[in-house]
């Protein structure tokens, strides 16, 4: 846990302050040149499993100079821009996130031990991997929606998580990007979904995967009930389903279901591991230890 929050906040009490980020012609050669190795590691680990991939100059970016790795035309590593969270504090019944726009690859490259002392920034201290907002959904018949990653997505294959993602930019609407992660996984419309229950627990950090890797959790209320959530998603073939939502869990949310779901049905490991923590947090302010 990086910081639990003393109660339950809305939207309205968590803000963004920017850090900008500037680093020299000479360093950003570098980053390119450690995003461009990432890549073809990536690209040789698919093909151990008998994926074939493309490295391609990436569609959506203002950076020529920078490729992305396709899977069957889909993206499964690409050069997006991200947020990493510099420093998070309690103020009052109010949080503030210190954030920072970057390229997310950059992150990485900025964080390798050799390249850092070979640019001459050991003083600089290192960047968390993005940061991500986890929000999971509670259906109108009380059950909670877990997402199944696809075995392609570059972090965590194959895991369980919430909804959500990681924002784009400094000056990112907490509820907005939760809506359009949920149009975009759960194919709900923003009419579908009671925007004003968003309802936000503290910062989990991932030890495993990607150590200090933050991940904002929270819950919101559906419309829906767990049928009908599940006759939505599923009118969408698997072939046409994004990369990190191959699939979808419900769980009965009250104490006897999440207790099974977390100590019998499944192991930390089959989580991403910010999502993990986030469940037990929010067992733990729901229902108690």
């Amino acid at each position: 846990m990086l910081l639990e929050f003393k109660k339950a906040l809305s939207p309205s009490a968590i803000s963004f302050s920017g850090i900008p980020l500037s680093f020299s012609s000479d360093v950003m050669k570098q980053l390119v040149l450690h995003w461009q190795q990432q890549l073809k590691n990536k690209q040789a680990s698919l093909r151990v499993s008998g994926i074939m991939s493309e490295i391609r100059p990436f569609d959506h970016s203002t950076n020529d100079y920078l490729n992305a790795l396709y899977v069957n035309e889909k993206l499964v590593l690409w050069p997006g821009t991200a947020i990493t969270l510099r420093d998070a504090k309690i103020m009052d019944d109010a949080v503030v996130m210190f954030v920072s726009d970057i390229s997310y690859p950059f992150i990485s490259a900025l964080n390798n031990v050799a390249l850092r002392k070979s640019l001459g920034m050991e003083s600089m201290s290192p960047l968390r991997p993005p940061l991500a907002i986890c929000t999971y959904s509670i259906t109108s018949d009380n059950y909670i929606v877990l997402t199944v990653r696809g075995n392609t997505t570059n972090v965590y294959p194959g895991r369980l998580y919430g909804q959500g993602g990681n924002p784009t930019t400094t000056s990112v609407d907490i509820v907005q990007h939760q809506v359009e992660e949920m149009q975009d996984e759960l194919l709900l419309e923003p009419g579908e979904i009671f925007t004003g229950t968003f309802r936000f627990f503290g910062i989990v950090e991932d030890l495993e995967s990607f150590p200090g890797k933050p991940d904002l959790i929270g819950t919101v209320q559906l419309k829906f009930s767990s049928k009908e959530l599940l006759e939505r998603f599923e009118t969408r073939p698997p072939e046409n389903r994004p990369p990190d939502v191959a699939d979808i869990r419900l769980v009965s949310f009250d104490r006897e279901g999440l207790h099974h779901l977390l100590l019998e049905e499944t192991k930390a490991l089959d989580y991403c591991p910010p999502a993990h923590g986030g469940l037990l947090l929010l067992a733990r302010r729901e229902f108690g230890n």
